[in-house]
């Protein structure tokens, strides 16, 4: 994921980095104070009537909240990082701060008309829900990028500014009707020519809406896959932002429905919007903000949900029971103070999941890892699988072990410079293995993710030690291949260049007798036999030495070997088919240990079976390994008979790369060997 900060070091850490921090602050301590006034006000006016004009009182705890949630986040960001985004929150937060404050305040002169200030208020509450809306869709978009905004990103965030103070600034100078006369207009022509101009820019706003909208979704197109990620939200938010402002808007005109659709979808725009934020900077430690908005999130959530549910559980209960508003308040209290804690604890928890991921949970991350082993290839090793579910689990860059200085397993791209960004963690006492873990760049580990990978590097120990042991068993399982295949060579070269030609020369030496020697009619028919019977025996140790091992599977030719097999064996009386287009694809051992059990069923189906006709079928399945089929039309199984040397063998040969061997009844007759090699 882009790494969307502006500096590696706290603001005050970095020249006027303090200063900064401290005015960040206080903007945000003072947010909190005004919504913290402003419930007290609405909570003291909640038996006052709306005064003659239009404030919709509806609105303000809603405003409150999005007060409290983007005021405190902002400063936090800016006193962590001193990052333009920090600012945008604080604008936003002041906004529905300021919203929230106007309408208790027209509230509080409605039941108290001595109090000055009521022709100011009217425009701040419409004044600040616009800042805050238009800043959200037409400012904040172009802050969140990897460093602070340059090019284009910053032309724009700029003359989103500049439409936001204008917006701002004619929305303020309109005299509301009935309310009481604006002091720097008087209400006048002026008021009328900002509501002209407010009614005529306001689909321009929206139109600029889709613009940004359009323009992020140019950045997420050319994004790589992280990237993607969290722009996809950011993007699905900012098009909710500027449908619920469009909305809103037309429902203040309208009122009805319309409205009610407003409020609730620019209400749940602007914590879409905020969730879609968080979702990018969330894994950004140099933020420093991981444990800060943890905490600030559960402290804020919580205030936030128990103010609202004591407003709502009042209200309700004051519609069902006809109690007096002390005893349905110390009841509600009551039942609030029950649920505090269990609120608490599962707020946190989800928090946490939202901060850190499945980090915060060792539980929820056991169960990712165990899953992501479950979905995983087969084929993959599962030393390779359980780091592969680490890396996709923790959001980490490039995750690998070691053993006695050399890589045995890894997950995720190598890039320059990860050996400097690693966290290297021991895997036993001695140092002999190690876990290397690279956090994405412009990242570092957090301590609650190396605190986790300590706990959890037990498992990837017994893991690497079990990938060693299978690495081992399949290097001695290939070494006796090797052996065997070198031994059967061998024994071709001593068959066709030794005892071979031995057996010819002996037949030839016989042969030469009836010329030098003067031998009586029976010791002639005799000697003739014996020439006949070398002969034969010498073409059979030359054609089983070809069968052994022919030289084709030297160079990896085994559909051409298994068609010699097949000219070798067929005759009037038995025909052998070979159907093996992808055969030559496999590697040497898989090509010898093929040919060996084909030649060995085609051996048994002629010479016992009594077969006439024989398939021999080489296929690779499309979910891996390699498939071979000898299919023959002779007597088929008999269950009673001791299995042979012929099958003996070929499951043994089957089993040296840890296939499955399987002899079944053909489909109308005859028998079918089955063997699956991985």
């Amino acid at each position: 994921m882009m790494s969307y900060v502006s500096a590696l070091v706290p603001a005050q850490d970095r020249p006027g980095g303090g200063a900064a921090a401290r005015v960040a602050a206080v903007l945000g301590v003072a947010q909190v104070l005004l919504a913290a006034a402003t419930v007290i006000v609405l909570l003291a006016t909640a038996d006052v009537r709306d005064p003659g004009f239009e404030i919709h009182r509806e609105l303000a705890p809603i405003d409150v909240v999005a007060c409290l949630l983007y005021g405190p986040l902002g400063a936090l960001i800016v006193v962590r990082s001193q990052h333009a985004v920090g600012w945008a929150f604080l604008v936003i937060g002041a906004g529905y701060g300021a919203t929230a404050a106007g309408i208790a305040w027209t509230l509080l002169w409605s039941g108290n008309p001595e109090l000055p200030g009521a022709g100011i208020a009217a425009p701040i509450l419409l004044t600040g829900w616009t800042t805050a809306t238009l800043v959200s869709a037409l400012v904040l978009p172009f802050l969140l990028t990897p460093q602070a905004p340059t090019g284009w990103a910053r032309r724009l965030a700029v003359a989103g500014s500049a439409v936001v103070v204008a917006a701002s600034a004619i929305r303020f100078l309109i005299q509301t009707d009935g309310a009481p006369t604006h002091p720097l207009t008087g209400g006048g022509r002026v008021s009328d020519i900002a509501y002209v101009l407010d009614a005529a820019l306001i689909p321009g706003y929206f139109l600029l809406g889709l613009a940004v909208v359009g323009w992020l979704g140019h950045r997420l197109r050319s994004g790589d896959a992280e990237q993607r990620r969290g722009l996809a939200w950011l993007l699905l938010a900012l098009l909710a932002v500027t449908f619920a402002y469009m909305t809103f808007e037309i429902g203040v005109s309208l009122e009805g429905s319309w409205f009610a659709v407003g409020i609730v979808l620019l209400s749940v725009a602007e914590v879409m919007l905020l969730a879609a934020v968080f979702v990018l900077i969330r894994r950004q430690p140099s933020w420093q903000m991981d444990l800060a908005i943890s905490r600030t999130l559960v402290g804020l959530l919580l205030t936030t949900t128990l103010v609202a549910a004591y407003v709502l559980l009042v209200w309700a209960l004051s519609q069902v029971v006809a109690w007096r508003a002390e005893s349905t308040g110390i009841v509600v209290v009551a039942v609030l103070a029950l649920a505090v804690l269990p609120l608490r604890d599962w707020l946190q928890r989800q928090v946490e999941r939202l901060v850190f991921g499945s980090g915060a949970d060792p539980t929820a991350l056991l169960e990712r890892v165990a899953q992501a082993l479950a979905d995983g290839d087969p084929e993959t090793p599962q030393l390779r699988g359980l780091l592969e579910a680490l890396r996709s689990a923790l959001r980490l860059a490039r995750v690998e072990v070691s053993v006695h200085g050399a890589t045995v397993a890894t997950a995720g791209r190598h890039e320059p410079g990860d050996a400097d960004r690693a966290v290297r963690l021991e895997l036993d006492p001695r140092g002999a293995g190690l876990l290397r873990v690279v956090p994405p760049r412009g990242e570092r580990l957090d301590p609650r993710t190396v605190r986790l990978l300590r706990q959890i590097s037990g498992l990837v120990a017994v893991a690497a030690q079990l990938d060693e042991a299978n690495r081992a068993v399949e290097e001695a399982r290939a070494r006796v291949v090797e052996v065997r295949q070198e031994e059967r060579r061998v024994l071709r070269r001593e068959l066709h260049d030794g005892l071979g030609p031995a057996l010819s020369g002996t037949a030839l030496a016989l042969a030469a007798l009836p010329a030098t020697s003067s031998l009586s009619e029976p010791d002639a028919l005799l000697v003739q036999r014996l020439i006949e019977e070398l002969s034969r025996r010498a073409d059979d140790v030359r054609q089983m030495a070809r069968v052994l091992l022919p030289p084709a599977l030297d160079e990896g030719r085994l559909r051409e070997a298994l068609e010699l097999l097949a000219q070798r064996y067929s005759n009037a009386r038995f025909a052998v088919r070979i159907e093996a287009a992808d055969a030559d694809r496999l590697d040497g051992t898989h090509q010898i240990v093929i040919y060996q059990i084909a030649a060995e069923a085609v051996r048994n189906a002629e010479r016992h079976a009594g077969a006439r006709h024989c398939l021999v079928r080489v296929a690779l399945p499309e979910s891996g390994g390699v498939l071979l089929q000898v299919s023959d039309d002779g007597r088929g199984l008999d269950e009673s008979a001791a299995t042979g040397i012929g099958l003996a063998s070929m499951r043994e040969r089957a089993s040296e790369l840890d296939g499955t061997f399987e002899v079944q009844a053909g489909e109308q007759k005859g028998t079918r060997v089955v063997v699956m090699l991985p």
